[in-house]
């Protein structure tokens, strides 16, 4: 294998992030192929075609430019057909795909409402308010309200946190030469700002870049989403996730309390894999509850992209015995980790913690906590904590600090009641060095935090640039722990073009189940659109049956709900036609 390759992989397993060049997004790499057989290179979900370079040889070998993750380099390498892999140039794709492909540029005669009279939420971080996309033909905003949940202010009545920016100030400040700073509110000039892009998808008009969203002429409410309201560093937390954050059930709540009695889509592509990924989080809880309160309304979430992060376990501990429960943490790692194991109330497990070096580190019976420190900080907190309150179940949480030992820790089981007891475990999600248990790995359940609320929408990702539209290698898996079918749908998140932060009329390229639920969220909006234009009223397990059902089985899927496609592909057309 290529050297830089080799250099690239050792990073990885050594902890260290690739950052994100002009041509490449973080932990991502630009190679040349040379390959036997282009369309099963260009078929697999890892690989974001460039161009053929020249003709295929007459020994049937091809030359051609591609994109892959670095957490894939070996498994792209490993192709028969790919006989070297070296460092290449990328090629962008472009927004239209994903509108074309979910039918949002052609729907039924007499439909294209473009999401007119509609609401689009946005509940993200970043939000370009001066680029054109989002700006009428007079140079005016698009968006209704702007809700900074980070800016030190009195927020609204209801939200007194924060400062919201209403049209009039937006608008005021798009008249002046530096709008951010007339607003005093801006997307990081540092790195494109994922809200922008989301938005974008759902609901931008094209008129800087030149394609428009799946449903442009929707009114946008965005929320700048705070998350200082959970601990995201330290033993406290163990036990927490985004299902527990009251800003980000606020900022849900501030979207319907301003679309009023506008039909209004939200979107949210924001997750963390801790969680008992049953539904009952307060967070998901609150969500159902606000779809129920009023009919048109809908909450779109990203499936999560953790499928090939090693982050799910499934076991039985015996009756008597015990089970090992292998969590490697790569050499060099130096970040926090940490590790959440959920199991029946009925049930009780006893607890022993193995450091790589093979000691035992405690023993915590059910019920019980403990703590290591090292020079006056905590390196090490572990809870068996009985009867959450939201389900009944017993949860074990481990945390672990950037100092401990690196390796192969083991959590060893044991059933004290005599009975089989089934649990699930999911690894926290770190971006900057991802711990993941040993193999085999368990990619089922891979889903979000947030994922697996009764009436939200979740969706999964595949690659509308292929011909044979494969599911996004990174694109999470369900079902929930209580077995419920999630995600719902599919849709187009692998190299999608959309507005760059700060570029007034540029685009920036990102991938994600992150940007496969905006494309929903639009269609949702076209189709409540289309309902309000009928003078219909939908629910939300209306809108949500309505999705599902119309959604494409191809194949792809081959027609049975499917643990990443969902129901099927998301079609814009479809579920126009099926109201």
């Amino acid at each position: 294998m290529d050297v830089h390759l080799q250099r690239l992989l050792a990073w990885r397993q050594h902890g260290q992030s690739k950052p994100a060049t002009a041509g490449t997004a973080a932990d991502e790499v630009a190679v040349i192929a040379k390959v036997t057989d282009v369309a099963a290179f260009e078929a697999l979900s890892e690989v974001t075609p460039g161009t053929v370079v020249g003709e295929i040889a007459d020994d049937g070998t091809a030359i051609l430019t591609a994109r892959v993750p670095v957490a894939r380099i070996d498994h792209v390498h490993s192709q028969d057909f790919v006989l070297s892999l070296k460092a290449a140039q990328r090629l962008s794709r472009q927004l239209s795909a994903t509108v074309a492909d979910v039918g949002g540029g052609n729907l039924p005669p007499g439909n294209s409402h473009g999401g007119q009279g509609i609401m689009v939420g946005i509940v993200d971080i970043g939000c370009d308010f001066a680029h054109k996309n989002f700006l009428k033909a007079n140079g005016k905003t698009r968006i209704r309200k702007l809700w900074d949940q980070n800016a030190a202010g009195p927020g609204e009545p209801g939200f007194a946190y924060g400062v919201v920016h209403p049209a009039n100030a937006i608008n005021a400040a798009l008249k002046t030469a530096d709008p951010y700073q007339a607003l005093n509110y801006g997307p990081d000039p540092a790195e494109p700002a994922h809200g922008t892009h989301v938005m974008d998808i759902a609901a931008g008009n094209g008129r800087g870049s030149g394609v428009p969203g799946v449903a442009p002429e929707a009114g946008i409410l965005f929320v700048d989403v705070a998350n200082s309201d959970i601990p995201w560093s330290g033993s406290q937390v163990v036990g927490t996730s985004f299902g527990d954050s009251v800003q980000l059930l606020e900022a849900l709540a501030f979207v319907f309390q301003e679309a009023g009695a506008t039909p209004c889509a939200v979107n949210v592509s924001l997750g963390t894999n801790g969680g008992p990924h049953d539904g009952s989080t307060l967070v998901e809880q609150g969500i159902d509850r606000l779809l129920a309160q009023a009919p048109n309304r809908c909450v779109c979430i990203a499936a999560s992209n953790s499928y090939a992060d090693g982050i799910h376990a499934a076991a039985a501990v015996p009756a008597t015995g015990f089970h090992d429960l292998g969590w490697v943490v790569a050499p060099g790692d130096r970040t926090q980790n940490e590790l959440e194991l959920w199991y029946p109330g009925a049930a009780a497990l006893r607890l022993e913690l193995i450091s790589p070096q093979g000691q035992s580190i405690g023993i915590l019976a059910p019920g019980q906590s403990a703590t290591a420190s090292q020079a006056g900080q905590v390196v090490l907190f572990a809870a068996n904590r009985l009867a959450d309150p939201n389900n009944g179940d017993n949860t074990i949480g481990v945390f672990l600090s950037p100092t401990v030992p690196s390796g192969r820790w083991v959590l060893r089981l044991s059933s004290t009641t005599g009975a089989i007891v089934p649990f699930h475990a999911w690894i926290e999600r770190d971006d900057n060095g991802q711990s993941t248990f040993e193999a085999p790995l368990d990619n089922t359940h891979t889903i979000g935090s947030i994922s697996c609320g009764h009436n939200t929408i979740v969706v999964g990702s595949y690659d509308a640039h292929k011909p044979a539209l494969p599911l996004s290698w990174f694109s999470s898996a369900g079902p929930t722990r209580d077995g419920r079918q999630k995600p719902e749908v599919s849709a187009p998140g692998h190299g999608v073009m959309a507005a760059a932060s700060r570029s007034a009329t540029g685009v920036t390229r990102m991938s994600g189940t992150s940007m496969a639920s905006p494309a929903v969220t639009g269609c949702v909006a076209l189709l409540l659109a289309e309902a309000q234009a009928q003078h219909r009223s939908l629910s939300a397990a209306d809108i949500r049956s309505i999705v599902v059902q119309a959604a494409r089985t191809g194949p792809p899927p081959a027609g049975a709900w499917s643990d990443r496609y969902g129901g099927g592909r998301v079609s814009a057309a479809n579920m126009i036609t099926h109201l």
